[in-house]
């Protein structure tokens, strides 16, 4: 990561954090004078064991390399969570996927193996994407859960675009603020990782040109990566269906996704999804 770039962003990651964090939360008493909705810089550097001053540069962006030791202490005098607490390291140290450069621009090619494990799920929805949240393969099951990919421009062929910028999200989603929200922590945690991406750094631009809401999110400095879950859709024919979400993790560089939805065998879900299998089978 070029250190100009990720000084800012450390610094608002900990400016972000530390608003957030109530004293009752950790263990500092709370005055009648106090003011402040979350912890003070001085109180965040005694937690962490670090001096004030010390601390102060790095919220302002003038301290260079902080210590992986270091930055343990702050991630647990902030009471970051795993995913939290490595985003602080790729910020504050870089990762190698900064050697990728303009290149990661390109729309990646899913492996043959990868293709053909996709065409054999014909009961379970499953989709190809990058970190970035591009949608690069799909199954039939998929398509007939939401709709085909296919129907849309390649450069919103994204999970974050449908979400925030597309009409129908809100109608096929039910749990459709909470899947929103799961992209952008997604897109922050790639972008950490990866954060001369050409491709990530322009969907940003242009989501945060389109959606206000975005914008906010995106500024909140959440991250989550690579996860399993549940969403809740609501299909014009079959109606309301829950399905599990599972992210294997594709080997080789760039990295990319296989995400599986599947359902528990004899629930209404389950039915639905092989009624529908069968009738593409015909």
């Amino acid at each position: 990561m070029a250190r100009s770039a990720a000084l800012p962003e450390l610094a608002h990651f900990l400016r972000s954090r530390r608003a957030r964090l109530a004293p009752e939360a950790a263990g500092l008493p709370r005055t009648s004078t106090r003011r402040l909705t979350g912890l003070r810089r001085s109180e965040i550097a005694a937690l962490a064991g670090i001096s004030p001053e010390y601390y102060t540069r790095l919220e302002q962006g003038r301290q260079h390399h902080p210590s992986p030791e270091v930055l343990d202490t702050l991630a647990t005098a902030l009471q970051l969570d795993d995913d939290a607490r490595r985003h602080l390291h790729h910020l504050a140290t870089g990762s190698p996927a900064h050697q990728a450069g303009p290149a990661a621009a390109e729309a990646p090619d899913v492996p043959e193996a990868t293709l053909r494990l996709l065409d054999s799920l014909t009961l379970w929805p499953a989709h190809v994407v990058t970190p970035m949240r591009d949608i690069l393969a799909w199954n039939d099951a998929e398509s007939w859960l939401l709709f085909d990919y296919a129907e849309l421009p390649e450069r919103h062929r994204n999970f974050a675009w449908f979400a925030f910028c597309d009409p129908r999200a809100p109608q096929l989603l039910t749990d459709w603020e909470n899947v929103a929200r799961s992209n952008v922590h997604r897109l922050r945690h790639a972008l950490a990782a990866d954060p001369l991406n050409e491709r990530g750094r322009k969907l940003v631009a242009d989501l945060t040109a389109h959606s206000s809401w975005f914008a906010k999110i995106w500024e909140e400095h959440d991250v989550r990566g690579p996860a399993a879950g549940s969403h809740g859709f609501l299909h014009p024919q079959a109606g309301r269906l829950d399905l599990d979400y599972t992210a294997y993790v594709i080997p080789g560089t760039p990295t990319l996704e296989l995400v599986v939805l599947t359902a528990d065998e004899g629930s209404p879900t389950h039915t639905a999804l092989t009624q529908a299998a069968t009738g593409r089978a015909r």
